[in-house]
């Protein structure tokens, strides 16, 4: 049997700009009732994962606050990542972090590659980041720009482990 290290929540709370309820009304009916189901979680030594699209940056304190751990999709079309990283980076991992909106749809392979080496780089300093795309790769990024993502990505975990 394999070990369970955390447990992954899928909400959408954001949009490209802002929360979707504002943090008035998400702080009154929703952050009560995380807090019970992360303290869960967290009563059986788990990690807490979230997935929720969006603007979301006013409520990453409560939601550090009432347990979280790592954080998907991490979108830099919607927020800052290297400030989120230096805001929260001792208190959360990230995941996601490379645009889909803009670099992989729209960007040459040599703007994947680069844009992929400077998230791991400035957002992977100090551990604490999954190098990943934003969200699921859709149908219309083009296949180079896949397989630059792919390349740059093995490229990373081979040097890694000759450095380990």
């Amino acid at each position: 049997m394999r070990k369970i290290d955390s447990i992954h929540f899928g909400d959408d709370w954001g949009q490209q700009h802002g929360l979707i309820m504002g943090p008035v009304y998400w702080r009154r009916y929703i952050k009560p009732r995380l807090a019970k189901v992360y303290a869960e979680v967290k009563k059986h030594g788990k990690f807490v994962s979230i997935h929720s699209c969006g603007d979301i940056k006013e409520i990453l304190p409560d939601l550090i606050e009432i347990g979280l751990d790592m954080f998907n999709p991490f979108q830099p079309e919607v927020m800052d990542v290297y400030e989120m990283k230096r805001l929260y980076g001792d208190k959360l991992t990230f995941f996601g972090g490379i645009s889909l909106q803009k670099t992989l749809a729209f960007g040459t392979p040599r703007d994947v590659e680069s844009e992929v080496l400077d998230r791991i780089a400035r957002i992977g300093k100090n551990g604490g980041y999954i190098a990943s795309p934003c969200h699921a790769i859709t149908k219309d990024v083009p296949e180079e720009n896949i397989h630059a993502l792919i390349r740059t990505l093995r490229s990373q975990k081979k040097s890694l482990e000759r450095n380990h």
